[in-house]
Formats: C-alpha cells, sequence, structure tokens
C-alpha cells in the first residue's frame, strides 16, 4: 500500500529545515540542494513542493513572519498607559531578540527579490501595508488619550512611523553594536515623546 504523504505537513517541515539553515548559517546558505538534505528530501523531491527558491521564500515568510507574528499579537499584553502601550507596540516590531534579528534578515531578502520577482510582491505589500495599520494603531492610541495634538498630519505621521522602524530594523542589523536594544527603546521613547508634545 503507497504511503499517504501529508503535503501540508511535508511544506511545514521544508520551511523549518530552512530555517534553521538561515538561523545557524545565514539565508545565502538556504539553497535548495541544502534545504533538500536537512529535510532529509532529495533535491528532485523538494521541487515537487516548492520549484523555484522563491516559492520557498515565500512560504519561509508566510509560515515564521506572518503567522509568527499573529500568534505573537494575539499573546501581547499591551499596557493601559497609552504612551507605554504606543511603545510596546513599536518595540514588536523592531529586532530586539535573536530570532526577531534572524526574521528581519529574511524580510529584507525577500523584500529585496520582490523588486524583480511578480511571485512576491503581493505578500510584499501585505506585509507593508500591515507595518503602516501598526503605525497608524499606534497613533489611534495616542490620540484617543488626547496625547497626540491636533496639528499632526495622521496619515503623513503613519508613514514616517513606518520609516522610523524600518530604519531602525536595518540599521540594527548593519550597526548592532550602536543599534542595541537599549539604544533602540530609547529612540523609540524619546521619538514618541517627541510626537506627544509637538505643537504645530
Amino acid at each position: 500500500m503507497p504511503k499517504i504523504v501529508d503535503h501540508e505537513q511535508m511544506r511545514k517541515r521544508i520551511a523549518e529545515s530552512a530555517w534553521s539553515i538561515i538561523e545557524a548559517k545565514g539565508i545565502e546558505h538556504a539553497s535548495i540542494r541544502a534545504v533538500a538534505a536537512a529535510a532529509g528530501l532529495s533535491p528532485g523531491a523538494l521541487r515537487h513542493y516548492f520549484q523555484t527558491q522563491d516559492e520557498l521564500l515565500l512560504f519561509i515568510v508566510d509560515y515564521y513572519l506572518t503567522r509568527e507574528a499573529a500568534a505573537r499579537a494575539e499573546g501581547l499584553e499591551i499596557s493601559p498607559i497609552p504612551m507605554k502601550a504606543a511603545k510596546e507596540v513599536l518595540l514588536e516590531l523592531l529586532p530586539m531578540t535573536r530570532e526577531k534579528r534572524t526574521g528581519v534578515g529574511v524580510w529584507w531578502i525577500f523584500a529585496i527579490r520582490s523588486l524583480t520577482s511578480s511571485a512576491l510582491q503581493a505578500k510584499k505589500d501585505e506585509l507593508t501595508d500591515g507595518l503602516h495599520g501598526l503605525t497608524r494603531a499606534v497613533l489611534d492610541i495616542l490620540a484617543k488619550a488626547e496625547l497626540l495634538p491636533a496639528s499632526v498630519d495622521v496619515e503623513l505621521e503613519t508613514y514616517r512611523l513606518a520609516a522610523v522602524v524600518e530604519g531602525l530594523t536595518i540599521l540594527a542589523l548593519l550597526r548592532s553594536e550602536i543599534y542595541t536594544t537599549e539604544n533602540i527603546e530609547r529612540i523609540v521613547t524619546l521619538h514618541i515623546r517627541e510626537l506627544c508634545a509637538r505643537q504645530g
């Protein structure tokens, strides 16, 4: 009797094998051949599930970044103090742990490849729209507490806050000795304070 293969479970196994390689050696080492070996498959068998590295990368991003982020968000307890809550949401978006730094590295490779890969563009847009939704939520927290000055252009500030997050994210990867978790938290705290104190 032929063995029944759970294809979704196999795809998850492949993604987990790829993630292990990425964490240990970096995304540049997560080739089809290397991932196949780690998952106990031949390259040909792996291509039955993912025909290209972009398809594999898309699944990894969806499995680890989208789903894991959603799981963290569900379990996140936000402070009832508005300024603190705003900071907590922003820090959740930043690479404050080793696991998040790995995820950020994958995200940036994914984002760069999406510029020339139509297969990745829709997911890239979904993730950046999600970031804008979260930065808007931060502003809503402050506005509802009447801490956000009326002069603030909320739409523009939504994008500016996203740019601050992405800027800190990539600098934390490039210069981790400067953009430590402590300094990132100090920068975010200062930005929120200055935003709430802005007049005109």
